[in-house]
């Protein structure tokens, strides 16, 4: 299996799943990258739609095809 390509700032993604009435799912961009204690690399994302949304992410998700797909620019 090949490793995702590392993530980087300002790259984009979307979820996959599609939200209510078939709505695509929400675009997010990468603020900054981060090592948890646990030593886990993790994304920082705000909403693309609406910067007040953030949330964090391990990388390993974002290379995740099931679950978030990543945008060209």
């Amino acid at each position: 299996m090949r490793s995702a390509p590392p993530v980087a700032i300002g790259q984009r993604f979307r979820d996959v799943q599609q939200r209510s009435f078939g709505q695509p799912g929400l675009e997010w961009v990468i603020q900054d990258l981060i090592t948890g204690t646990d030593g886990i690399a993790y994304a920082r994302l705000a909403c693309a739609s609406d910067p007040t949304a953030r949330k964090t992410l391990s990388s390993a998700i974002l290379g995740d095809r099931h679950r978030y797909q990543r945008l060209n620019p």
